[in-house]
């Protein structure tokens, strides 16, 4: 017989599953990527209702079975709720987990693994913030899961200014914990640029069209 196992991850995306159950994507960080079934998640009277959405951030009780991963339960680290208020943080939340999801595998190393859960983590506590531009938190989100995922160039493939190059170098080599920390003062045509070297090189880097630029305003 399995037995439970407990895992640290962020839910990616949810949908229903029968009457009241509920298909989780998870990013674990130790399997990656895992697809779990919540039987009754969806009742009112559920104890893990509000636990198995997008951006819940939790350790999660899971038993493998026949059919895949059974959630049996969830213990909350964070959920980013106030994230829904704003629509743009909310939007841009939602797109910072579905290009995790598009380079996340089942099975992968689980040094990768929690690399990308970290990133994801700090990020949304970036956003959470609010003290820096939207558009920049992204394009740092989108270059540094490149330089985890080894695709990333060292320095800009379409520009030699100097302060852009001095920037993109930061975010190459910086550790996730001071990945927002740089200085107010960059000027926002450095960021600017940065901004649009980053969207450029993404777009030429990534044949995928994530759901959520369908909607996500221009930040």
């Amino acid at each position: 017989m399995s037995e439970d196992l407990i895992v640290k991850g962020i839910i990616l995306k949810t949908s229903q599953y029968g009457e009241y159950g509920r298909r989780i994507v998870i990013l674990t960080d130790k399997f990656g990527k895992i697809t779990a079934f919540a039987g009754g998640a969806s009742k009112a009277s559920s104890k893990i209702i509000g636990l198995t959405r997008p951006m819940v951030c939790a350790r999660f009780n899971l038993m493998k079975g026949r059919g895949g991963w059974n959630l049996h339960g969830v213990e909350l680290i964070d959920s980013f709720e106030e994230l829904a208020f704003d629509i743009d943080k909310s939007l841009l939340s939602m797109y910072i987990l579905e290009y995790a999801e598009y380079f996340a595998q089942d099975g992968m190393i689980a040094e990768e693994a929690k690399s990308i859960l970290n990133l994801i983590y700090v990020t949304l506590n970036a956003i959470r913030s609010g003290d820096k531009r939207l558009d920049f938190i992204r394009r740092i989100y989108e270059l540094k899961l490149l330089v985890i995922e080894g695709e990333a160039p060292e320095l800009p493939p379409y520009s030699d200014n100097e302060a852009l190059i001095s920037l993109w170098k930061y975010v190459i080599a910086s550790s996730l914990s001071r990945l927002y920390t740089f200085s107010d003062e960059i000027e926002d045509t450095v960021l600017n640029l940065f901004v649009n070297e980053v969207n450029a090189f993404v777009n030429r880097q990534i044949p995928h069209r994530f759901k959520v630029l369908d909607v996500l305003r221009e930040l």
